[in-house]
């Protein structure tokens, strides 16, 4: 792949008022859901997505790109879903002349993928503006480019559960169907937990017998959820090499993964880098368990939103124009 060009000047614009285009129809709209990576045992490996959606509007004409959000995000080249869209540009050799409009739902720093569904959603903005001359494994290979791992952006991009590794080919990456049966019931802490410190906890190094019993463990996960044993999901969900690192980083994080096991879930583990606690669990379980959560973080000093979202089938989607 060649050098990419020096990247121009952008423009970010905090405010709705500051966008003189705001009016503007768009000529692409595209909805990417939240994802939970890990399941506990699978790290940098699986991911499941959420029904929780952001979405992207893509508006042709700006003079140089341009990017409106619902809420503050980071200045510069920093914003991913600018980034990524621009990265589809230089991919084909397109002019980046558009604005980005973003309605955001995906709380950020919480382990629910946020990233990945603004990697994605730029992605997939440009590459539909630009006539879709990216297929879906180059776009999962420019997605984990800028991310840095495919766990997120696959289920991001693809939908249900995933199981993706990369190589010197690329990436490679499974869709299996969502379980039917359970839904996500999560305690998501009112602080965030940027996924940067997250990874800075991990050791270098396991021990032999850990990186097995993981191995075991994402294994027995993935036959699990494909054949709707729920009653192994206690165990399979255990983990070895992040969670009992990064557990420590936020009060009361331990203690709502017991409490939800406790109240009934099949299996309960952090959400991706956390801080936020997933729990599967069938349905009509789902209000108690993720009250139960957030419960036990609030009894350990830490705020936190109970949550229920079912399991998204479809992944990042283009969706009709209003």
């Amino acid at each position: 792949m060649s050098t990419p060009p020096r990247r121009r000047r952008t423009a970010v614009v905090a405010g709705p008022a500051e966008v003189a285009p705001e009016t503007a129809p768009p000529a692409v709209v595209v909805s990417v859901p939240a994802t939970s990576a890990n399941l506990g045992p699978g790290f940098d490996t699986l991911g499941l997505a959420l029904e929780l959606r952001d979405r992207m509007e893509l508006v042709p004409g700006a003079a140089s790109p341009r990017i409106w959000s619902s809420r503050p995000l980071p200045g510069g080249d920093g914003n991913l879903a600018l980034r990524a869209a621009r990265r589809v540009c230089e991919e084909v050799g397109a002019e980046p002349s558009f604005l980005l409009r973003l309605h955001l739902q995906i709380p950020v720093g919480r382990g629910l993928g946020s990233s990945a569904a603004a990697i994605v959603g730029g992605l997939m903005a440009a590459n539909a503006w630009l006539g879709s001359q990216l297929g879906l494994e180059q776009l999962l290979d420019l997605a984990t480019e800028i991310e840095g791992h495919p766990d997120n952006v696959a289920p991001a991009l693809m939908g249900g559960l995933c199981v993706a590794c990369r190589g010197e080919d690329g990436v490679t990456a499974v869709r299996l169907q969502p379980p039917r049966g359970l839904v996500a019931a999560l305690a998501i802490p009112d602080r965030s937990l940027p996924t940067a410190a997250a990874r800075r906890v991990l050791p270098a190094r396991v021990p032999f017998a850990d990186a097995v019993f993981n191995v075991q463990r994402a294994a027995l996960l993935v036959a699990a959820l494909s054949t709707g044993r729920t009653d192994v999901l206690a165990e399979a969900t255990r983990d070895r090499l992040h969670q009992p690192h990064r557990l420590p980083l936020l009060p009361g994080l331990a203690p709502a993964i017991e409490a939800a096991r406790t109240a009934g879930a099949a299996g309960a583990f952090l959400s991706g880098a956390g801080p936020a606690v997933l729990a599967l669990c069938a349905p009509e379980q789902a209000a108690v368990v993720a009250q139960a959560m957030a419960s036990a973080m609030e009894a350990a000093g830490q705020t936190a939103q109970p949550r229920v979202l079912s399991l998204a089938a479809a992944g990042a989607r283009i969706e009709p124009r209003t």
